[in-house]
């Protein structure tokens, strides 16, 4: 398996992949948005030095931060994701040790999940790294950060976001 750090230095930036980019996706803001994100994500889990960090794991975290526990139907509405897709990534930070799933007593069939310590600690780790990223991103968009916030709002809103 490549480091976050290999797969980054193998990336080609988009400014270079210019003539790469088949022309139907030129001006198409999702294929955009898509390559910005996987650029964040993958600059981000370099600077954790954690090549086997997923997506969505810091923000799942801090999510639980703020509470004591939440099923995943409440994560995947807080988080964004489908909860679907959210159960595997669960599965993954319960493996990890980062968070304990706990049968509810009224309902065997349904769960709630809390971070462990290490979970916290985790978190905590990750929380400094990613204020740091956040400032280079705050760097990279400037003066228009509101409307980037808006537009991805809007974006957010327009699709059913919650």
């Amino acid at each position: 398996m490549k480091s976050a750090a290999k797969r980054k230095a193998e990336a080609v930036p988009l400014e270079e992949a210019g003539d790469l980019i088949p022309a139907a996706f030129q001006n198409v803001i999702g294929y955009h948005l898509r390559v910005a994100q996987e650029a964040s994500f993958q600059a981000f889990s370099a600077a954790a030095d954690k090549a086997d960090l997923k997506p969505g794991w810091y923000s799942i975290l801090t999510i639980l931060t703020e509470h004591d526990a939440l099923t995943p139907s409440e994560l995947s509405r807080v988080c964004g994701r489908d909860r679907s897709t959210l159960t595997a990534t669960l599965k993954a930070l319960a493996v990890q040790g980062l968070i304990e799933r706990e049968r509810k007593p009224e309902d065997q069939r349904s769960y709630s999940v809390r971070l462990t310590d290490d979970g916290r600690r985790m978190q905590e780790r990750l929380h400094e790294i990613a204020e740091q990223h956040d400032r280079h991103l705050d760097e990279i968009v400037g003066e228009d950060k509101a409307i980037v916030i808006a537009a991805l709002g809007r974006i957010v809103a327009a699709f059913g976001g919650e």
